[in-house]
């Protein structure tokens, strides 16, 4: 299946777009982290560099928004789950994220799902107004004390699925 807005296209994530997801998702967490986590929780997750490994061996669960100037965009919906949705800092607020989420929304709903959550950080205050604009519900709230010594607070989020 394949949804264009303008120029850009959903498909699935090839194994030699592993490179573009891990900067695309470096740069959109940086970008949505930076103006409230705490400097130690930025440099912690700089030093893991989780994104590597992480997209080296699950690329093939993710969806992407390309266009010919690559790969823009990524979510990795697994099972009833909205996992890792990223718009790199120049291609937000063009809808791009709205488009992945639908997307992956009818993913789940396909497969059965009748409702589709995730997790976002207290730190990434454009991607909780994001989810709640979408119609996602907080329904309950975690802390995580980080290796750096930080205090994270997680909000999970649902969204019933329609049909």
């Amino acid at each position: 299946m394949s949804v264009a807005l303008g120029d850009v296209a959903l498909r699935p994530a090839l194994q030699t777009d592993v490179e573009a997801l891990i900067d695309v998702a470096r740069r959109a967490w940086l970008s949505a982290f930076s103006e409230r986590a705490p400097f130690a929780l930025i440099q912690d997750w700089l030093l893991a560099d989780r994104e590597s490994g992480w997209y080296s061996l699950y690329f093939r669960e993710v969806r992407v928004a390309a266009c010919d100037a690559g790969v823009v965009a990524l979510v990795q919906p697994r099972r009833d789950e909205v996992n890792g949705l990223w718009v790199h800092p120049a291609w937000q607020r063009r809808g791009l994220g709205s488009l992945l989420l639908q997307d992956s929304e009818e993913r789940m709903r396909q497969a059965g799902h009748r409702r589709a959550w995730l997790t976002c950080s207290e730190f990434n205050p454009r991607g909780l107004a994001f989810y709640g604009a979408r119609g996602y519900l907080e329904t309950r709230r975690y802390r995580e004390r980080l290796s750096c010594g930080i205090e994270e607070e997680y909000l999970v989020f649902e969204r019933r699925l329609a049909g």
